[in-house]
């Protein structure tokens, strides 16, 4: 029934072309943004614990000088429990991005052979579950699921992990019971028009567009020499933040520390 219902629509082989190659290209755009967090990582979480130093350095001044307005002693506990409060979506970014960098620099390489394996494994899957093909996988949990770990897998070049998939996949259609689908895919020449929009997108902004940066040995250590500009920046900012703070604890503010 694939085969007949496929014959008789001629857009079928340019839609599932369209579709295959965005997929392929959101793929693509996941490496280069790895690629790039590797190359770059480090210099971005220099330069982002400094910045966050600054801001944390700036809200203390800000909150001494307000005390000192109002005539009052800067309390530690208030004024550590004031930046915990401040701060804590700051640190929890940079924990993110920390982790970001950590898992970028633990992917693998992998062979152009295992590369065609999952490249071949991946259309075979797609053909059986992509929702814009098979329009039972959003209405059947399992089908779902399967789906969303078959994308994450694609993502990363697990093969491994796509020829299990391969397997569950074969095994859970038996076991609901469903044959091969029947493609019937409405407005098809309007879906076609929207794949090559976003493919247009894709090719057109972030993260694909890093390709063109990493293949650019120039543009990567402009890149570099920017980063540390921006660093030294904030290096700069954050010694003035220092001699504020220290007149401040000379003169203006009285502080009440707590004893340990």
């Amino acid at each position: 029934m694939t085969e007949l219902v496929k014959s008789e629509n001629s857009s079928y082989a340019r839609y599932e072309e369209l579709l295959l190659r965005r997929d392929r290209l959101q793929k693509e755009a996941f490496q280069y943004e790895r690629a790039y967090v590797r190359e770059f990582g480090d210099q971005i979480l220099d330069v982002f614990r400094k910045k966050i130093e600054c801001i944390r350095k700036k809200k203390t001044i800000e909150y001494c000088q307000a005390a000192a307005n109002h005539g009052r002693s800067v309390e530690q506990a208030q004024l550590t429990e004031y930046l915990q409060r401040e701060m804590e979506a700051f640190q929890k970014q940079l924990d993110d991005m920390v982790e970001d960098s950590e898992n970028a620099k633990s992917i693998q390489l992998i062979s152009e052979g295992d590369l065609l394996t999952i490249k071949r494994t991946y259309h075979k899957l797609v053909k059986q579950l992509h929702p814009d093909i098979n329009p039972l996988t959003n209405k059947t949990p399992e089908l779902f699921e399967l789906w969303q770990r078959i994308q994450i897998a694609y993502q990363c070049n697990d093969k491994k992990g796509m020829q299990e998939l391969e397997l569950l996949v074969t095994t859970t259609l038996e076991q609901l019971g469903i044959e091969n689908p029947k493609i019937e895919i409405p407005d098809i020449e309007e879906k076609i028009a929207e794949i090559q929009a976003e493919i247009a997108k894709i090719l057109e902004t972030d993260p694909y567009a890093y390709k063109y940066l990493l293949e650019d040995e120039k543009a990567v250590q402009e890149k570099k020499s920017s980063l540390s500009e921006e660093l030294k920046t904030y290096e700069d900012y954050s010694a003035q933040l220092d001699e504020i703070l220290n007149g401040l604890m000379a003169s203006e503010v009285s502080f009440t520390w707590q004893m340990n």
